[in-house]
């Protein structure tokens, strides 16, 4: 918005520059051509009236040598003609009265009028001045005395002038921009600065942030009333979702509790049931950060108040292993578990989650036996399931973890098509990724790939 404000207001004040210097430019050029011909003009005069006598007399000799020894002194030709337009005494021969300059001045001054304003001496152009005198007795016009006067110096110095002129101008409009026009495209932008600041505020969870309205333009002050009005709305709203997350979070551990005690008579029978005790306890886990969530613990902290430590991974899938070993064995369903390599990750990783979406894939649509493993590459740590099923072609592959996205072999059979796109999401918040390829002997292997964690003592 500043820039914009700015590319706007600069345009106009060099603009307002240029205006305010062009007739100061006409102003120099002008002042040197009148002065030119003013100290010119009073030369005429003087030859004109050293050229009355010898007009009369016709001896011309001495005005000729008068015209050759000025020419010399100030590099200006000069002649004298008759009132029949006839040169009659020049300091340099080859005179042509047809050129325009001198026959417009001829033709003014031998008619008895006054003689025309000299044109602006501009450095860009060229040619000469011509400062023609009548040469006059009782009112009756003898002749002329004209001068042709070099105008290159007088040029130059108006080049000079010109140059200073644009040096000051660009220096003008440099401290205009510094000392005016900045700071006000400042104060003009301010409110708008403070808004964005608040915004930005807001967008980092400080919801209590209100801007000032005091002083502002009425269209900024109703502004400034609609944000303030708005981040009160999502303050309140925050106030009540973390209230209404803190409630059900503990009303939900008092349940778990009691489910937990029921269930763990049962682990030692079944172990369904060790598998249902095992979701149980992912559940309180899920309503701990929840309360977290609604604040009513410190972010990072366990229940004890001591900072999470890294999972292994390995360790988290054997024990989620053992309740899917039983769902397999039920349905006839063959589970190999492969490589058990240890490596820290994470600890908001969601293993079981992961876990229970690709095996869960992997009985619906792959073909057993269904392959886990967990190993090393490099930084990472490969969370591996592989089944033998058809497997998937080279562009079903590349849509892998898309949301609402299933291949063409598996579109009639039940699913939501957001399994995989949950295990990609859950991957990303710990900086993994997930990878699918078609293994040797056919079939499909899903691999969930996340940092290693290096200072995990395993």
């Amino acid at each position: 918005m500043r820039r914009r404000l700015l590319q706007s207001l600069v345009p106009m004040v060099v603009l307002l520059a240029i205006i305010a210097t062009v007739p100061l430019a006409n102003f120099i050029a002008t002042g040197a051509s009148r002065t030119l011909f003013l100290s010119r003009s009073n030369d005429a005069d003087w030859f004109a009236t050293m050229a009355e006598a010898p007009l009369q007399s016709g001896d011309i000799a001495n005005l000729r040598e008068m015209a050759v020894r000025y020419d010399d002194l100030y590099d200006t030709p000069v002649f004298i003609v008759d009132d029949n337009n006839k040169v009659v005494a020049t300091s340099k021969s080859g005179v042509v009265l047809e050129e325009p300059e001198i026959a417009t001045a001829l033709g003014s001054t031998l008619a008895g009028r006054l003689p025309a304003e000299p044109p602006a001496l501009w450095p860009w152009q060229h040619g000469e001045m011509v400062v023609a005198r009548p040469v006059a007795n009782n009112g009756r016009v003898l002749g002329a005395a004209v001068l042709r006067v070099p105008t290159d110096e007088p040029r130059v110095e108006v080049r000079r002038s010109l140059i200073l002129l644009l040096i000051g101008l660009l220096i003008s409009i440099g401290a205009i921009i510094a000392g005016i026009v900045r700071p006000i495209s400042r104060w003009v932008i301010r409110p708008l600065k403070d808004l964005d600041n608040a915004t930005h505020q807001i967008t980092r969870g400080a919801l209590d942030t209100r801007v000032s309205t005091d002083g502002r333009a009425p269209e900024l002050r109703r502004l400034g009333d609609s944000f303030n009005s708005m981040a009160l709305s999502l303050h309140q709203a925050r106030q009540r979702e973390r209230e209404f997350v803190a409630d059900a979070s503990h009303q939900l551990r008092t349940r778990l509790t009691s489910a937990r005690i029921h269930i763990e008579g049962l682990s030692r029978l079944s172990p369904t049931a060790r598998f249902a005790l095992s979701d149980i306890d992912r559940l309180g886990r899920i309503v701990q950060r929840l309360s977290r969530l609604a604040g009513s613990d410190r972010p990072g902290a366990d229940a004890d108040g001591n900072s999470e430590e890294p999972l292994d991974l390995a360790q988290a899938v054997k024990e989620r292993l053992v309740g899917w070993k039983a769902v397999y064995a039920a349905d006839d369903l063959e589970l190999i578990i492969g490589d058990m390599v240890p490596g820290g990750v994470g600890p908001e990783l969601e293993v079981d989650d992961i876990l229970d979406v690709l095996l869960d894939n992997a009985s619906k649509y792959g073909a057993p036996p269904v392959e886990v493993s967990v190993t090393r590459d490099g930084t990472e740590v490969v969370l591996s399931v592989r089944d033998h099923g058809l497997g998937l072609g080279s562009r079903d592959l590349k849509k892998v973890g898309e949301r609402f996205w299933r291949s063409a072999h598996h579109r009639e059979m039940p699913g939501t098509g957001l399994g995989l796109a949950i295990v990609r999401s859950e991957a990303a918040r710990v900086g993994g990724r997930v990878v699918a390829r078609p293994p040797i002997g056919g079939g499909l292997v899903i691999e969930v790939r996340v940092p290693l964690i290096d200072d995990y003592d395993v």
